[in-house]
């Protein structure tokens, strides 16, 4: 059933629309899709009906006469593609006035079309019906104030969109006789905008290591981000004031995020917190189609939403042509903090239980080079890739060792097989906390813990020693090989480009990518104004206005690996960044 802008039934009505909007700005590329209800005076249910849905335009004023709305549309430059606010006149003497300027318009763009298919029969047939050799074109009419641009429950808006607003004519119909059960319900929305430009960041090259790789070594990149799973951004939407509603709308979120993955190429891409849904509906197909394999970890606890228990986890990708899947295993936090938990006494089961049992995980997985096959003494060169998400809450450090602790101690058995080794990690840990030093310094003394940090006893229950070789990150030796956290407001990710190197090490070192920025030759000062001179670490990955600090790592194994450069940092001092994250550039609340 079609409806014009004004129509109303004449039948008595039973029930009632109600249509709401995600945000009332839709974006240009970016499907509106609102939540529409159906309602019967003292019922909680639905009734059984179909949903008859229109979308309609503003209408377009006349391109010549401004002020006046126009009637007609040049069906040549609809059919050409051309800017259509430049087709529509408000008369046919407008029309006719103008039709010189829009034939020579015609000729351009067919000429340049036909630069480009010379040989296409078909694309010709399809410029020539369209009145580009004709002498005069033909127009279709225009009626109403309103023009109508989609039949269905859902709208993309397209460029033709920008600057005017949408209405949405929603009618509910009885599924047999198809006789309208309700009022014409009408919402409209703001006028669309365009989607906003990227802000693209450059690589930054590390001279120390500029040199050219032997044909053995294997050079790829690594991105590791958090891109904050829609059910968080949702929930937490009327508490990001800094940000516009229509920047947290999945729809815009997901096509800005893939946007910035897809920009860097890189070769093996860490996310966490990628909904399960949204990863096989959209991160897996995207990706797949643009030559990666796949894997994915969700955590056992989800999220109640109103359709239903929402999870979220780990995903990772790697670029088949250069890597194939040796071996995958997955840790499951929850499981892993089992022993520790039996090992206490009855007095401390209970609390231990609560406080340890999180269901965090990581996806760990040993891939092998497929270019560049073999090393000099016939093995081939692997790399052991870790993906996690530890535990958020501030007030839980203990949780975050014991999870960290389990990691890296699962790790042990691949690292002695001579693999190098990747861990791209949202710690949800501060440089210099028990967390980090773990890790940077192959552990920690368990009888200097604090009640604050320890408040059941738990370290001295933990093998808080690894065998990675850790050099501290202020250390002026080794500042190059230092670690590298990384956090940024609502997306968190970072970025870098390594080669692995063949041969055999006796040591494994773990460290940073951006720490060794503090040591290279020709950094900008500007890039070390982002950076913390005591840790070397960037000053933020995370960013909101109730807190800002480094949570987010890539580590890897320097006696394996060099690093060859990495992602410039944000200013936090951009606009788009400076009131918070997300924003309408940066989709997440980490950064790179």
């Amino acid at each position: 059933m079609e409806m014009g802008p004004d129509q109303e039934s004449q039948d008595v009505k039973e029930c009632q629309v109600v249509v709401s909007f995600f945000s009332d700005t839709p974006v240009v590329g970016c499907a509106v899709k609102p939540n529409v209800r159906v309602r019967v005076e003292g019922s909680v249910f639905q009734p059984p009906h179909s949903l008859c849905c229109t979308w309609y335009r503003e209408q377009v004023k006349c391109s010549v006469h401004h002020s006046v709305l126009a009637s007609l549309q040049c069906i040549s430059c609809e059919k050409l593609k051309m800017p259509f606010k430049k087709s529509y006149h408000c008369s046919p003497e407008c029309f006719v006035a103008a039709w010189k300027e829009h034939l020579a318009r015609h000729r351009i763009m067919t000429e340049t079309i036909n630069s480009t298919a010379i040989s296409d029969l078909q694309e010709t047939k399809i410029l020539r019906s369209c009145g580009s050799w004709s002498d005069l074109g033909s127009a279709m009419v225009v009626e109403g104030d309103w023009v109508k641009v989609g039949s269905l429950e859902t709208y993309e808006p397209s460029e033709d969109d920008t600057g005017f607003r949408l209405r949405l004519e929603s009618l509910a119909v009885n599924r047999s006789t198809g006789t309208p059960m309700s009022p014409i319900n009408i919402a409209e929305t703001n006028p669309v905008i365009t989607f906003p430009p990227r802000l693209p960041r450059c690589m930054i090259q590390l001279e120390k290591f500029r040199t050219i790789c032997p044909s053995s070594d294997v050079t790829f990149n690594v991105l590791s981000y958090n891109i904050l799973a829609d059910m968080y951004a949702s929930i937490s939407a009327k508490m990001q004031s800094y940000c516009p509603t229509w920047a947290l709308a999945w729809d815009y979120r997901r096509k800005n995020l893939l946007s910035e993955i897809i920009e860097y190429n890189a070769d093996i891409i860490c996310l966490q917190e990628v909904q399960s849904d949204h990863f096989e509906n959209f991160f897996k197909p995207e990706l797949t189609k643009l030559g990666y394999s796949v894997m994915f970890k969700a955590k056992k606890k989800g999220v109640y939403a109103e359709k239903g228990e929402i999870f979220e986890g780990c995903a990772t990708f790697f670029r088949r042509l250069l890597f194939k899947e040796v071996i995958r295993y997955e840790l499951e936090f929850a499981n892993t903090t089992l022993p520790l938990v039996d090992a206490l006494g009855p007095e401390q089961k209970t609390e231990a239980c609560i406080r340890l049992i999180k269901d965090n995980v990581a996806i760990v997985v040993v891939l092998e080079a497929i270019e560049n096959g073999n090393s000099d003494d016939g093995f081939r060169t692997r790399i052991c890739v870790a993906n996690t998400h530890i535990h958020a809450n501030p007030m839980h450090p203990d949780v975050k060792l014991c999870q960290v602790a389990d990691l890296v101690h699962g790790l042990e058995k691949i690292v002695e097989s001579q693999v190098p080794l990747l861990i791209c990690a949202d710690l949800n840990s501060l440089p210099e906390s028990d967390p980090h030093k773990f890790l940077v310094r192959g552990g920690i003394d368990s009888l200097r813990s604090t009640k604050e940090t320890d408040p059941l006893g738990l370290y001295k229950h933990l093998k808080l020693k690894h065998p990675f070789v850790l050099v501290k990150s202020f250390s002026p030796l080794w500042k190059y090989l230092q670690f590298c956290w990384l956090v940024t407001g609502f997306i968190n990710y970072s970025f870098m480009r390594l080669i692995v190197m063949l041969g055999h090490g006796k040591s494994h070192l773990q460290v940073s990518a951006y720490a060794s920025l503090s040591n290279a030759k020709g950094i900008e000062e500007q890039h070390s104004k982002r950076m913390d001179p005591s840790t070397f670490e960037p000053l933020f990955t995370h960013h909101t206005p109730r807190f800002s600090g480094t949570l987010d790592y890539i580590f890897y194994s320097a006696d394996k690996m060099r690093l060859l450069g990495v992602l410039e940092l944000v200013d936090g001092e951009m606009e788009s960044v400076r009131h918070g994250l997300p924003s309408a550039q940066w989709s997440s609340d980490h950064l790179l």
